[in-house]
């Protein structure tokens, strides 16, 4: 998935939310040596109602819509003047038109939370409809995006899936190109009925993380293996996978997850983890969807595309 990686795509509708996307759109181009598509998605029914009527909101929703890829390409280029930005606007429901302007080897950045004057990337609709909908990562701009506020990590949750495997590699090549250390968190729970009906004497905790301890090890094997320059942590933690994540965020330049894990015990699901990740993290989130693991060959999709 990283080495592949064509462009960097932000959506933008308006908002500075949107625009603070921008700024970090560009950076991570910068860092990739990669161009940008700056976009913008007029609603569908534009062009699904015909009457005269509307012609004149038509208009002028097309126009405003015009200003604000304008208004984005030259905040983008004013950011990152040697990044290459390109400008794209598209027709339809605003997270499926948005996640198919990228490809499988792009990079989608949207606001967490968009308050434009059109079609608003409300975080709960269409930014969490994107993450699901992408065929590649999704990155999620939260917290403030100043280039003067980093801390030189890069978090990523790990879980034993294929989802999280794909997180690994992802956090992995982000953390190189930043020359930034990656740290592996797993935090794993006592199942609820075994830990609200059974005493916690008879569990013997040192063994069950023993358990997760080599399930963490395993899966950072192979990334530690492709990255060498990596100052790589190991942090296991038991507790709640999204307080664990959101603690992490506070002091990350990133956070990295995948999404429907399958993991044993702390699977990463879209809608349960990565739901609670996205509305409380504090720094920017990156999330490997289910579409964009089956676009890589990863996922059930994917397996049986390559069959």
């Amino acid at each position: 998935m990283g080495t592949a990686m064509e462009h960097v795509v932000v959506g933008v509708d308006g908002s500075a939310n949107s625009l603070r996307a921008v700024e970090w759109a560009v950076r991570e181009a910068g860092r990739r040596g990669l161009p940008v598509r700056v976009v913008h998605v007029v609603h569908e029914w534009l062009h699904s109602r015909t009457d005269g009527e509307i012609e004149e909101v038509r208009q002028w929703m097309w126009h405003n819509g015009r200003e604000i890829v304008d208004q984005a390409v030259a905040h983008a280029r004013e950011s990152a003047p040697g990044v290459e930005v390109a400008d794209a606007m598209a027709f339809g429901e605003p997270a499926h038109a948005l996640a198919a302007e990228a490809g499988p080897g792009d990079l989608l950045v949207v606001a967490s939370r968009g308050e434009g004057r059109i079609s608003s990337l409300l975080l709960g609709s269409v930014a969490l409809k994107i993450v699901s909908q992408a065929s590649c990562p999704v990155a999620v701009i939260r917290g403030p995006v100043e280039p003067g506020r980093e801390f030189g990590e890069v978090v990523v949750g790990v879980d034993g899936s294929p989802a999280g495997a794909e997180a690994l590699r992802f956090a992995a090549e982000e953390a190189s190109v930043r020359g930034a250390r990656l740290r592996a968190l797993l935090a794993w729970n006592l199942p609820v009925a075994a830990s609200t009906l059974l005493p916690p004497s008879l569990f013997d905790l040192t063994q069950i993380e023993g358990v997760w301890t080599r399930i963490l090890e395993e899966a950072v094997r192979p990334v530690a293996k492709a990255h060498p320059e990596l100052e790589i942590v190991h942090e296991q933690v038991m507790g709640h996978p999204v307080q664990a994540l959101v603690d992490a965020s506070e002091a990350a330049d990133l956070l990295v997850m995948g999404s429907h894990g399958k993991g044993a015990l702390a699977g990463l699901f879209l809608g349960s983890v990565s739901h609670g990740v996205l509305h409380h993290a504090c720094c920017p989130v990156t999330v490997i969807g289910p579409r964009a693991l089956a676009a890589h060959g990863d996922g059930p999709a994917g397996r049986e595309g390559s069959g």
